[in-house]
């Protein structure tokens, strides 16, 4: 069953607010352009970065939700969990982010996912919708790939990140790779940075330094482009989640102004 916000006493909560998130995006258009405002209904199902300004200024919404899901076996770790609460309390503008006690949802049942199989799972299982003065946000971690193998997350609606815990697994072998929790916090955050409207998708620049679709042009900054696929891990990856640069930085304090 569906339930609209809020519902923090129906579901076990935990209180986070940090996102970074490290993969691909879709930005493919749907069918509705419906948004907040003049008594239309919240639209969940608009193209990333088109509900920016929800995420980031409070005089629409002033907290946030957080659901999280998960195919067995994929549970996202506390530690990325923190990262991504971390994130979200530092760069959105809400007065309380919450995010829910992950909950487990059947397997789907496919080696691979496109963003449209995943808009169905997101219709069968998510809980929260914005309603009030909460805005609700959706996170799936499923139990395969996506149908581009490189890829590790994606933004796909405006509300909404899937995550490819697979892939998500090979590359954080304990014997070869980070471990998963940086992982999955890096994916997160990046995710998330696609929800903000970054880097030009919703929020504007106020300066230059969009590359790669709506990337940063800054290795150090977590919108880095190279950040969404397996190569940053395998190649790039420090060791350390990376964090917004000047850049991005700036373009969030003028969006909340």
């Amino acid at each position: 069953m569906k339930n609209q916000l809020p519902l923090k006493y129906q579901l076990p909560l935990l209180v986070v607010a940090a996102l970074l998130v490290a993969v691909s995006c879709d930005n493919q258009p749907t069918d509705s352009n419906n948004g907040p405002g003049d008594g239309e209904p919240f639209s969940h199902v608009r193209p990333p970065g088109s509900s920016a300004l929800a995420f980031l200024q409070n005089d629409m919404f002033d907290e946030l939700i957080v659901e999280i899901q998960y195919m067995p076996g994929y549970r996202p770790t506390d530690n990325a969990l923190e990262e991504l609460r971390g994130f979200l309390t530092e760069h959105s503008g809400k007065s309380d982010v919450i995010i829910t006690e992950p909950e487990e949802v059947p397997s789907g049942g496919q080696d691979a996912y496109t963003a449209n199989d995943i808009r169905q799972l997101e219709q069968e299982h998510r809980r929260y919708y914005t309603e009030g003065s909460v805005l609700a946000s959706y996170n799936l971690f499923v139990d395969g790939r996506h149908t581009n193998e490189n890829v590790l997350g994606i933004a796909y609606y405006n509300t909404s990140n899937a995550y490819f815990g697979e892939t998500i697994h090979d590359v954080s072998s304990p014997a070869l790779g980070p471990s998963r929790s940086n992982v999955e916090g890096t994916v997160l955050l990046h995710e998330y940075g696609h929800l903000f409207g970054l880097v030009d998708n919703g929020i504007d620049m106020q300066e230059p330094h969009q590359e790669n679709g709506p990337h940063c042009s800054e290795n150090s900054c977590i919108m880095y482009h190279a950040m969404n696929t397996t190569n940053f891990f395998e190649n790039l990856f420090d060791g350390s989640i990376p964090g917004l640069d000047a850049y991005c930085l700036s373009d969030l304090q003028a969006a909340r102004e």
